[in-house]
């Protein structure tokens, strides 16, 4: 009840930065911002929307690279830097999100999985978490049991993710097995689809960067030297050959990684994104680039790009700031548009 109360009281605050009557001086500190988001489909086309006015109206919306470039190198003084990103390689990012961008005229960084796309195949978590809702439940609780995790479908999947690479693929096979009549509903297509190489070389290369998220989206700490190479230095390769477009960018798939995996991405890419929140400062690693999640919401949004800001509560005697840890609290609290549903969520 109290965070409720306090998220509420910072509403007004909330629309005086939508408005752009807030938080010029957090804007234009120099530091950069990269949102992050996932699939955008049809539901959420609206949202998006809005969302892309509001970046277009307050931040100067740039190319990934350069706002790497930009911020880490403390180039960025005065000015509101902010990179748009996707993760997956989704349709519904080149069929809802692409003409958007396109309208207002903001780039954007797209993250492929290119041996996915050659295989018409899904993440390997889509398909696993769509498959576990048509199990009934003493199905669903016998697959719960045999991986050691609770009975919920997240918390399989959640447990799947911690598995080594082939105990995770045994899963999948499992999943599978107890699954043989699945087949995607049209929704569901919608929702979970990667977009074929006709599609992403269609982008305007002016517009859209092509990033890569490895090969197939596995969890890097769970593989061998060998094969964390083969992820992360083959998928740039794929990618480079398929659509003959330099491939620069890097976006840790679930956001797990450790030393091999950064090391193994520092030899092959020029940054990369992670899917811890902050801001882009001076001095930033180029390599461990923190994100935002587009919360559901413009006002959610302005909150999360102004939390310097919010860090500050405005007081009610003179309109000065005391510092206040319950926003970041709130801040931290934030759901995204990306839900945990699927293509939804919030790091895939």
């Amino acid at each position: 009840m109290a965070l409720k109360l306090h998220v509420l009281s910072l509403a007004p605050w909330a629309v005086l930065c939508w408005l752009g009557l807030a938080g010029s001086r957090v804007r234009a500190n120099g530091s950069g911002r990269i949102l992050m988001l996932h699939g955008i489909p049809r539901r959420h086309a609206r949202l998006f929307e809005r969302v892309a006015a509001y970046v277009r109206r307050q931040f100067d919306v740039l190319p990934l690279s350069r706002l790497a470039e930009v911020a880490a190198n403390g180039d960025a003084a005065g000015r509101s830097p902010l990179a748009i990103t996707f993760d997956d390689g989704l349709r519904n990012n080149v069929q809802v999100a692409y003409p958007i961008l396109e309208r207002f005229g903001l780039p954007a960084t797209f993250f492929v999985c290119p041996q996915l796309v050659d295989e018409r195949a899904w993440l390997w978590n889509h398909e696993a978490r769509q498959r576990l809702t048509r199990l009934p439940d003493g199905a669903l609780a016998e697959i719960a049991l045999e991986l050691r995790s609770g009975p919920e479908i997240e918390s399989i999947i959640y447990r799947m993710k911690r598995l080594p690479i082939g105990e995770r693929r045994h899963a999948e096979a499992r999943i599978r097995e107890a699954t043989p009549g699945f087949v995607p509903t049209d929704e569901e297509r919608h929702e979970f689809d990667l977009a074929t190489w006709g599609e992403l070389a269609a982008l305007d290369p002016a517009l859209v960067e092509i990033g890569s998220h490895t090969l197939t989206h596995p969890i890097l700490p769970s593989l061998d030297d060998d094969a964390l190479q083969h992820e992360i230095g083959g998928s740039r390769a794929a990618l480079e050959a398929r659509l003959q477009r330099k491939v620069d960018a890097f976006a840790y798939p679930n956001g797990d990684l450790d030393e091999r995996s950064v090391r193994a991405v520092r030899r092959s890419y020029s940054n990369a994104v992670t899917v811890d929140a902050g801001f882009v400062r001076p001095g930033s690693d180029s390599h461990l680039l923190p994100r935002i999640n587009v919360p559901a919401g413009v006002l959610r949004l302005a909150v999360a790009l102004h939390r310097d800001y919010f860090l500050e509560t405005p007081t009610s005697q003179s309109g000065s700031h005391v510092a206040s840890s319950g926003n970041t609290v709130m801040i931290a609290r934030q759901s995204t548009i990306m839900k945990k549903n699927g293509s939804e969520a919030s790091a895939t």
